[in-house]
Parts: C-alpha cells; sequence; structure tokens
C-alpha cells in the first residue's frame, strides 16, 4: 500500500471516529443539558431562519438534527470504506450507521433524563441513508468525470 493511500485511508477513519465521539459526546449529555444546547443552536438558528425555526418547533428541529449528524455518518463511512475495499460499500456503510444509532440510544438508557427512542433510531438510519446516497453519487459524478477525461485523453493520441 503507498503512502498516499495510507493517508487518504487513515485520515477517512479518522474523519468516521470524529464524527462517531461527536454524537458520544451529544448524547452523553445528560437530559438538561442536552435540552439547553439544542435551544441554544436552535437561537442562533432563531436568529437567522427565525420564521421556519418558529414554524417547526423544538422536536422538529431535533430530529431534523439527528437526520443531518448521521446523513454526516453515513457521508463519512461511504467514504472510509470505498477508501478501505476500494469499492463501494453502500449497504455496509448503512449497516455500521444504524448499528451506531442503535449503540446510541443503548447508551442513551444509561444518561439521566434520557430515554431509548426507536423513532430516533428510524431518523438516523433515514439520515444515514441520505449520506451514504449522497457518497454514491459523488462517487458515480467522480468516476463519470475520469472515465470522460480518460476517454478524450485516448481521443487525442
Amino acid at each position: 500500500m503507498n503512502t498516499k493511500r495510507k493517508a487518504v485511508l487513515s485520515v477517512s477513519w479518522l474523519l468516521v471516529a470524529v464524527c462517531m465521539a461527536i454524537i458520544f459526546a451529544l448524547s452523553h449529555q445528560p437530559a438538561e443539558q442536552s435540552a439547553e444546547l439544542s435551544t441554544n443552536v436552535m437561537g442562533f438558528f432563531a436568529r437567522i431562519l427565525t420564521k421556519f425555526i418558529e414554524y417547526i418547533g423544538h422536536d422538529t428541529f431535533r430530529s431534523i438534527a439527528h437526520a443531518l449528524e448521521y446523513c454526516g455518518l453515513g457521508l463519512l463511512l461511504f467514504n472510509a470504506l470505498y477508501h478501505t475495499a476500494q469499492k463501494p460499500l453502500i449497504i455496509p456503510s448503512f449497516v455500521i450507521g444504524v448499528f451506531y444509532a442503535l449503540t446510541d440510544e443503548i447508551h442513551q438508557l444509561f444518561i439521566d433524563g434520557r430515554a431509548f427512542q426507536l423513532t430516533d433510531i428510524l431518523i438516523d438510519a433515514i439520515g444515514g441513508a441520505f449520506g451514504v446516497a449522497a457518497g454514491y453519487i459523488i462517487y458515480k459524478v467522480i468516476i463519470t468525470i475520469i472515465n470522460h477525461r480518460r476517454g478524450k485523453t485516448l481521443e487525442k493520441k
């Protein structure tokens, strides 16, 4: 394995680990602290998108945040597994993301005021699916561009 590939692989998995650590840290907050954080984040966005945030409400905002964090994780997992296997691994990327969502909910059973919620796993899975799909789309676009450039290069010779 060459140095460049090792570096890409290391960075890819490091980003997955960082994303998982952030999710873990957010899940490790007691309910009161978690609610305060989401209220503060919601306040930040409310200043930007006041009417929309007020319209959707706190619970919907939290659901969107869940989906977005797992969308990011799904994208990072797709990228890391692609660089590991050197081929797109859609199902494993999705399954690992959903498994992490499950372990995240189990983890919350041990945090004051938090609970295991199947709806959160579903929301996380949907977000993860979007992230994996985005990763696959990006992969296909890059492959198409590379093949197109190779075709033009071969035609010029």
